[in-house]
């Protein structure tokens, strides 16, 4: 787990860690903005393999929310494009209250959302017309505010927490909690503090990645979100990827030995359990 910073793109940190442990087979689960900070999981070399269970997980942020201005990237580094005058943010928290749950969002502008080949992005960096994109079915598990409301030369700024599904998008849901109060808003910062079970205290900067003062966590760790199924006679059948009847009602199970190894995935087809992905 890496403690992306402010200013480097998620690419960037992949970049970092390949020269590090001299490799090319570096991967993420689940991209940052540049100027956001927080938990990048990242798998090394046949890490790159379990990425995709990884990048489904649940993420959690902490952000800062200026109400009553509107920038063409919905953050601090855009150009301003809409000015509000909302004094009355009584409503604020019946607002977040009543955000949770199912939430559709449309990507915004300024995303790496790709539309007939090309990112979002590269249309609006060019000034090109933003090809209309459907909104996507998220969900809101947890949405607070966590500091007072602060106002600064007709600005209103707050710090807000969010546990959402994948693909969330920070900015955008920033702008659609103020059209419920009648204003506009942009983000001040981005931190995502949980990536699954993985948290920002538990991750290591760049500098400690280089230094080697960092644990690689084994691929049976990382899953830990997935059940568990002790397998305890001979492990033969699980390693040539034969069927199992097991009695549960996962979707996927983590399928371990007596001693906690991890010897494969199983994903429930019908009334048994198939092999996805052997660990040998």
């Amino acid at each position: 787990m890496l403690q992306k910073p402010k200013g480097m793109t998620s690419h960037d940190c992949v970049d970092a860690c390949r020269k590090i442990f001299k490799t090319r087979k570096v991967g993420h689960a689940g991209t940052l903005d540049p100027e956001a900070e927080g938990v990048l999981v990242l798998g090394i070399n046949k890490g790159t393999k379990i990425m995709q269970y990884l990048n489904q997980d649940k993420k959690a942020y902490r952000f800062g929310v200026v109400f009553n201005e509107e920038t063409d990237t919905l953050d601090h580094t855009g150009r301003v494009v809409d000015k509000r005058e909302q004094t009355d943010f009584s409503r604020l928290d019946d607002v977040l209250r009543s955000m949770l749950g199912e939430y559709h969002q449309v990507p915004p502008a300024y995303s790496a959302v790709k539309v007939n080949g090309k990112k979002l992005y590269e249309y609006a960096r060019k000034g090109e017309a933003i090809p209309e994109v459907p909104p996507r079915k998220l969900t809101v598990f947890k949405l607070r505010r966590t500091s007072d409301l602060k106002q600064t030369n007709g600005l209103y700024e707050t710090e807000l927490f969010v546990k959402g599904s994948k693909g969330l998008f920070v900015r955008q849901l920033a702008k659609d909690i103020a059209e419920k109060l009648g204003t506009t808003a942009r983000t001040s910062y981005i931190v995502r503090v949980e990536s699954g079970l993985f948290t920002l205290e538990e991750a290591h900067t760049l500098s400690e990645v280089k230094t080697g003062r960092c644990r690689l966590l084994s691929f049976n760790e990382a899953l830990k979100n997935i059940p568990a199924h002790t397998h305890e006679t001979d492990p033969a059948p699980i390693k040539n990827g034969r069927p199992l009847s097991i009695e549960h009602d996962a979707k996927l199970l983590r399928i371990v030995d007596a001693q906690n190894n991890l010897l494969a995935l199983y994903r429930r087809e019908n009334n048994e359990y198939r092999a996805e992905r052997v660990f040998l």
